[in-house]
């Protein structure tokens, strides 16, 4: 086989060119999922995943429709990421996906070429249609590009099925384990265990390939394709990551278990069906049923098993609320305490943003950003969840103190969120500083940090405030914000006088940095202010 061959390297260069755009398509459906992440959209995600049989059965139902595992587990993977569903909730998918590739190639449903094909041009035709449905087209195309990309892999191999000495090359495998380790990474670099199974059948077929070689390879080409979504995941944030490898892990044991036990495996195969070719394709079956029965019940200690080999501390941020019960009856008291309690967790969100900006002065990572987006999308979630939470108050009798109360808290909220988006403006002040190629030593890292650790410990002080609003609390925050005020005019004066006397002195990222902080106090300062009137007017 001459490598160097115009139609081999054919292949070679569509098989590259296809994975540059399955990755470039990965970190875009990533990116376009986070701005849908709607309250419908994550609701709905949430309540079908949320069960881990339910979980299990839409990964199998999105796999069939899908005709690709691997799309599917990487979607799985990629909502981990953004938030919309938690790890814990991602295992149920993943699962599914692993038995809906079987049933897919028993089936034949659909072609995922005409899916990928229609998605493209529906995403396409929304973005240029309708402004207010480009949020969604994007999504919708890029998911396309995923399965379209997939589908290229497969083609462009799809002559390697018909090629001798590859065939030949099946066929020497006569060592069960040499077999499913040289089958997982040949599905491995084309990214489908579909054009390797397809081989494997065709092989079968032919008489060519003994059923207990043939069962190995399938096993290989499980595992082999679990390799997609954990390539997908490297580069995200721990808990897709924690997703991608759960794929691999359970497909890993599964198979080895498998090799393990595969004499009254073939054995079992030779029973049910006298068709080599039969066996082989229901040994795939059989074999996904089985795995993912068995780990569907063993779930919990599989989670913590996930969570101990990937290690790490970072927080999952998913989108939901910490303390508002849209369901229940609670009382008006305890509605209104937990609407207190949100808006302190929304605080401490927003803190969050802040401390993750400031982390960008010393290493621009896209991670961070991502986390830094999410957390901003996740106060705009609680947001309208308190808004929402406070405009159903409205079925209860309320006092002219507490009717003027709930008009306090929307305006809060609404003050938070905003305070929130300023973190993020202050993440792109470094951002840019990065880009520009600004030396650090012209920021002052030291005076903004000074300032910055002020404005934190006034959030932690409204933070407490918002529970039990004193007005003598009030004032105390009051002196605190007059504090970072001067200190902020006279960080303003020294940067007037250095440009004066400094003629290589810049220093409008410092300057930057500082405004944005100033303008947070002046959040602060603005909510400070509406609950000093209702503490005065309605104590």
């Amino acid at each position: 086989m001459n490598i160097f061959d115009s139609s081999y390297l054919q292949i070679t260069l569509g098989l590259l060119s296809a994975l540059v755009l399955f990755l470039y398509a990965i970190d875009n459906l990533s990116k376009e999922i986070q701005e849908l992440a709607s309250e419908k959209f994550r609701k709905l995600i949430s309540r079908l995943v949320r069960n881990r049989v339910k979980g299990t059965l839409v990964g199998a139902l999105a796999t069939a429709i899908t005709q690709s595992s691997s799309a599917v587990t990487v979607l799985a993977v990629v909502l981990v990421n953004t938030g919309i569903i938690s790890f814990s909730n991602s295992l149920g998918i993943i699962l599914g996906a692993n038995i809906g590739t079987t049933i897919t190639a028993q089936l034949a449903l659909v072609n995922s070429s005409v899916i990928a094909s229609v998605l493209i041009i529906i995403g396409f035709i929304l973005g240029i249609l309708n402004r207010k449905l480009k949020l969604i087209s994007k999504p919708i195309f890029f998911l396309g590009l995923i399965l379209f990309t997939l589908n290229w892999l497969s083609s462009t191999v799809e002559p390697l099925k018909n090629n001798p000495e590859l065939m030949r090359l099946f066929a020497e495998l006569e060592s069960p384990t040499v077999a499913f380790v040289v089958t997982a990474l040949f599905t491995m670099i084309i990214h489908s265990s579909s054009i390797t199974t397809g081989i494997i059948v065709i092989l079968a077929q032919g008489g060519i390939l003994p059923i207990w070689v043939a069962i190995p390879m399938i096993l290989g080409a499980n595992l082999g394709s679990s390799i997609t979504a954990l390539i997908a995941s490297s580069k995200l944030n721990l808990f897709a990551r924690r997703a991608g490898f759960a794929n691999f892990l359970l497909n890993l044991i599964g198979t080895l278990v498998a090799m393990l036990l595969l004499s009254p495996f073939v054995y079992l195969m030779q029973f049910l069906f006298e068709n080599v070719a039969y066996q082989a394709a229901y040994a795939h079956l059989i074999f996904n049923v089985i795995n993912t029965s068995v780990f569907l019940l063993l779930l919990t200690p599989f989670e913590k098993l996930v969570s101990r080999i990937i290690k790490g501390d970072e927080e999952e941020i998913l989108f939901r609320t910490k303390y508002i019960q849209r369901n229940g009856n609670r009382k008006l008291h305890e509605r209104m305490d937990d609407i207190d309690k949100e808006l302190g967790y929304s605080i401490e969100n927003t803190i969050k943003i802040y401390q993750k900006a400031v982390s960008v002065f010393y290493n621009l990572s896209g991670s961070t950003l991502m986390e830094i987006q999410k957390l901003e999308t996740l106060n705009d979630f609680l947001d309208d969840e308190i808004t929402a939470s406070i405009v159903s108050l409205s079925k209860f009798k309320l006092s002219e103190k507490d009717a003027y109360k709930t008009i306090v808290l929307v305006k809060v909220s609404n003050t938070i969120e905003q305070i929130g988006d300023l973190g993020n403006d202050f993440s792109e002040v470094f951002q840019r500083m990065h880009n520009l190629g600004i030396p650090t030593d012209e920021m002052n890292i030291e005076r903004v940090t000074d300032i910055y650790n002020r404005l934190i410990e006034l959030f932690r002080e409204m933070e407490t405030v918002l529970q039990n609003p004193i007005e003598q609390d009030l004032l105390n925050i009051k002196v605190k914000e007059e504090e970072i005020y001067a200190q902020i005019r006279a960080e303003f004066d020294e940067h007037v006088h250095k440009l004066q006397q400094d003629d290589k002195y810049n220093g409008n990222v410092f300057v930057d940095a500082i405004s944005i902080i100033e303008l947070s106090v002046s959040k602060v300062r603005d909510i400070r202010k509406i609950l000093l009137k209702f503490v005065r007017e309605h104590p």
